[in-house]
């Protein structure tokens, strides 16, 4: 490109400058605030449609992300608490340290539910022959035995014209299941078995109980988790929020966990058009 071409290009372009420039100057300037007022306007009406419709919403969402998954954490922590527990510790602590010895009381009666005197009843070792106490029943049927190991054990009880009844028990203080004699040969011998059904849950029964409730609880804790990654990738609403109802079994801190979750499912179903599959229905 020449010189001469060069300075030509530039006094045509100062040209048109000063040409709009004297245009602007002529313009009046009820037309220039109204062009300025036209374009202040625009973006007072334009910036509020788009924080409220979408970046208002987009926040929202992220605030259901984080409350999903603060309640779900706190569901992990608690199952965590619960497995922590050392079951030598929890058999040998004084909250489940058994007493020394025990008293039991029974009664005797007929089918009819009459009450039985004079029936005697032997108390043996379990799998044992030796009697270690006997007494018998009162004119009301009843019996007691006192200072005995707080064990499993068997009670025998005799009386003429009915058949035998031998039982299994577990030793706790307090009333035992009555004896209920049928009408037959004192020979014949009735087994009944009643470990397990008295006396409530057995410390390893508890332990085990409790190991399970702590492996759940963290498993849903970490279903919560997903579900707060699902609501930050915003694609799929059912599934989130499906995600999410799994996790209040967590139980974070018994309820301040799944009140968080709750809390962020409902404002999730406020801004599910936020999500792909929402959108694309």
């Amino acid at each position: 490109m020449s010189d001469k071409s060069f300075d030509e290009r530039r006094a045509a372009l100062r040209e048109r400058v000063e040409r709009k420039l004297e245009d602007r100057q002529n313009q009046p300037e009820d037309e220039i605030l109204d062009s300025s007022d036209s374009m202040l306007n625009k973006e007072i009406t334009v910036k509020p449609m788009i924080d409220l419709d979408y970046d208002e919403r987009e926040r929202l969402r992220m605030i259901v992300a984080v409350l999903v998954l603060i309640g779900s954490i706190l569901g992990i922590v608690s199952g965590g608490i619960l497995l922590q527990g050392n079951p030598d510790e929890l058999l040998n602590s004084s909250l489940f340290k058994e007493a020394e010895t025990v008293d039991i009381t029974g009664q005797v009666l007929t089918v009819d539910g009459v009450t039985l005197e004079n029936a005697t009843i032997e108390l043996y070792e379990h799998k044992s022959i030796v009697v270690l106490q006997s007494t018998t029943s009162d004119e009301n049927g009843y019996f007691q035995f006192d200072g005995l190991q707080p064990e499993v054990m068997e009670l025998r009880v005799v009386i003429a014209g009915y058949d035998t009844v031998e039982r299994t028990f577990m030793a706790e203080n307090g009333l035992v299941k009555p004896f209920t004699m049928k009408e037959g040969n004192s020979s014949s011998i009735i087994q009944e078995n009643t470990v397990g059904s008295e006396g409530g849950w057995s410390l390893e029964a508890a332990v085990a109980l409790s190991t399970f409730l702590g492996i759940f609880t963290i498993v849903t804790g970490f279903i919560g988790v997903q579900a707060s990654v699902e609501v930050r990738r915003g694609t799929k609403y059912r599934r989130t929020q499906y995600l999410a109802g799994i996790s209040l079994f967590s139980r974070g801190l018994i309820w301040i966990g799944p009140i968080l979750i709750l809390a962020g499912m409902a404002l999730n179903s406020l801004v599910k058009d936020q999500y792909e599959d929402y959108t694309e229905e």
